[in-house]
């Protein structure tokens, strides 16, 4: 009778097939201990474990980068940080400011409206102009590098002596009143506007242009006496504050139309805003944004930035003081 034969492992070969199948067991499981010990190295889980949903920690790190992510994880959490970080126009620099504008129940539970009672694009532009402070404080000097692009407003500042050393004058075919000023390439793209609008019957004329320091003192000084140095702020610029000093400003109105009240229901006043931009000029002092540029509505006023900047600043849809924080302070 034949016996089978049996046979059997070596011990070298059964160590190795144990080790196998332990390794096989146990690494996957080292492996996700690894992975989990990494995530919780990352900003996303110290956002999360700070007390930001899902939802917000995507926000966040989808509109900062990862040193802003670093800077943010510095503050304590603040349920309203993710509705200023989603903002079109949000700058990390100024989010001290932007927080400075609203109320937490830790500040006053009475107060305390929740991330629903703000509006958060008002308040990111508001900061990032410097209009969250009183006007004419805190003031800088205007970059005249920029060109045209310069900007001058109620923080914006020319120098007494700052006068355009390309100035023109102006044809009487295109100004009532006395006698006017303006920078050459001004004067030029104005022309081609006015004649582009005359090709639709309407007939544009300049009531005001270049003004320098002098002038301006005796424009401010005329509504401070005669009604209070508020009314003053509010309707014309300080000396030094102005634009019309720095010859890029024109107020237009039509030659059927001179009347600072009934101005936006123009024909004229329709036209300009849907086609100043193409020949440089941009609205300076648009309706509803009072609290940004520091003027009233007017509809006369425009500022010349020069074709290519105008047409930016018109797609954008916001101030020129806007535009100008957001994508050229800082140049």
């Amino acid at each position: 009778m034949n016996s089978k034969k049996v046979y059997k492992l070596k011990r070298g070969p059964k160590i190795a097939l144990v080790v196998v199948v332990l390794l096989v067991l146990i690494v996957p499981f080292f492996v996700d201990k690894y992975k989990e010990y990494l995530y919780k190295k990352t900003n996303e889980y110290a956002f999360l474990r700070q007390g930001y949903t899902e939802e917000q920690v995507s926000s966040i790190m989808d509109n900062l980068s990862d040193d802003e992510e670093s800077k943010l994880l510095t503050y304590e959490y603040n349920e309203f940080i993710p509705e200023f970080v989603k903002t079109k126009y949000f700058m990390f620099k100024n989010l001290d400011g932007y927080l400075g504008q609203v109320i937490t129940k830790e500040d006053d539970f009475f107060k305390y409206h929740g991330t629903d009672g703000y509006d958060y694009e008002g308040i990111v532009g508001l900061v990032n102009t410097h209009a969250d402070r009183d006007y004419y404080t805190d003031t800088y000097k205007t970059d005249l590098s920029k060109e045209y692009g310069l900007l001058v407003n109620k923080f914006y500042e020319l120098d007494s002596e700052y006068e355009p050393d390309d100035l023109v004058d102006i044809s009487i075919k295109y100004y009532y009143g006395g006698a006017k000023k303006i920078r050459s390439e001004v004067y030029e793209a104005f022309k081609e506007m006015w004649a582009a609008a005359n090709a639709e019957g309407i007939y544009l004329i300049i009531i005001s242009a270049y003004r320098d320091y002098d002038s301006q003192v005796s424009v401010y000084k005329d509504y401070e006496d005669r009604k209070g140095k508020a009314y003053a702020d509010r309707i014309a610029a300080r000396p030094g504050f102005s634009e019309h000093q720095a010859g890029l400003s024109l107020d237009i109105y039509s030659k059927d139309n001179t009347n600072s009240q009934t101005f936006k229901n123009s024909k004229a006043y329709a036209w300009l805003s849907e086609n100043a931009h193409k020949f440089g000029f941009i609205l300076r002092y648009p309706e509803g944004k009072s609290k940004i540029t520091g003027a009233d509505f007017e509809p006369w006023h425009y500022r010349y930035l020069g074709t290519s900047l105008a047409t930016k600043v018109y797609n954008e849809r916001i101030t020129y003081d806007e535009y100008y924080a957001y994508y050229m302070e800082d140049e």
